[in-house]
């Protein structure tokens, strides 16, 4: 009786034990931000020159790494307006629109519709910039989501020089 007792009990606190925390989704893409022209220095800390240097442009490109198709895909790109003027963007399929939502939600909004497989690319954003005449120290994020993933980040620290 007293065995019986003991492995009711052991049964009843092994059932209300919490199960083992199951491991976090992994990222749904990858995201690569390079430069394509305007800026210059050290690929991990990018410097352009404000007001002298006509145009900075770079690229952006996403690759789906989660294992099934995936379609929707936003893309929020953060940086200081007011020192980062948005002057174009290109890119197949790719809709942007400007955002100024307050410090911390500015930037450009970019949305894109095409269906990608495994392991594939959607197609490269390129965006095109004029950096103001202010010396500034900031970065560029980018936050990418898709079909109720969580958002994947990816971030490039920049420099706009005023010096002469």
């Amino acid at each position: 009786m007293k065995y019986a007792l003991g492995m009711a009990t052991a049964l009843a606190l092994s059932s209300s034990v919490a199960p083992a925390a199951t491991a976090a989704e992994p990222d749904f893409a990858t995201i690569r931000i390079t430069r394509v022209s305007g800026w210059f220095g050290q690929e991990d800390f990018w410097t352009t020159r404000g007001g002298f240097v006509p145009r900075q442009k770079f690229a952006v490109d996403i690759t789906n790494v989660v294992g099934h198709d995936e379609r929707s895909l936003n893309l929020f790109i953060s940086f200081p307006t007011d020192r980062l003027e948005v002057t174009a963007y290109e890119g197949d399929g790719w809709t942007c629109r400007d955002v100024n939502e307050g410090i911390g939600a500015e930037g450009l909004r970019c949305t894109q519709d095409h269906l990608i497989v495994h392991e594939e690319a959607w197609p490269t954003l390129t965006v095109e910039t004029r950096a103001e005449a202010i010396w500034t120290q900031d970065s560029i994020d980018l936050y990418a989501e898709a079909d109720g993933h969580a958002a994947v980040h990816a971030a490039k620290p920049f420099r706009i020089d005023t010096s002469t």
